[in-house]
């Protein structure tokens, strides 16, 4: 992932890069192969440097949409401790599709947050998710970077 090769990569400063669709576009168990709706692949092109491919499922972009929104949670806890610089947006967006992916992943994280979204989305509130094991991984996945970022 981007991260990784941001993170311990050659380079002094290599460019903070966001992963790529086949490593955010992972086979959900159970996905019926609907397609995923144009409003799921424009805001996930957003996300990401490249068009998503033309087989995202539904099921597959539901996942990321979900991840993004615990992303953005974990993100907005992490850069909000005294002392961090919070980064210009495009930086903000590289961590945040890196942090998706790992979420996304992780069967057992992915099954997580797609449950919390789900009653997020049922309730009609945003709740922000516990901070339970799956939060503590996200925080302990991005928060290297962040510290970098500082540097």
């Amino acid at each position: 992932m981007g991260l990784f090769n941001w993170l311990f990569g050659g380079a002094s400063k290599p460019r903070l890069g966001r992963p790529h669709i086949s490593e955010i576009a992972v086979p959900i168990a159970g996905d019926d192969g609907t397609p995923a709706s144009k409003n799921q692949i424009d805001t996930i092109e957003r996300l990401i440097c490249e068009p998503p491919l033309g087989n995202l499922t539904y099921q597959q972009a539901a996942a990321i949409m979900s991840a993004r929104s615990y992303a953005k949670f974990v993100m907005d806890d992490v850069l909000s401790k005294p002392g961090i610089r919070h980064p210009r947006r495009p930086v903000y967006l590289a961590l945040q599709a890196n942090l998706i992916a790992f979420i996304v992943r992780d069967p057992q994280a992915r099954v997580y947050v797609c449950r919390w979204s789900d009653k997020n989305f049922e309730s009609g509130e945003e709740r922000p998710p516990p901070k339970n094991t799956h939060w503590l991984q996200a925080v302990g996945f991005i928060t290297p970077a962040i510290v970098k970022m500082q540097a």
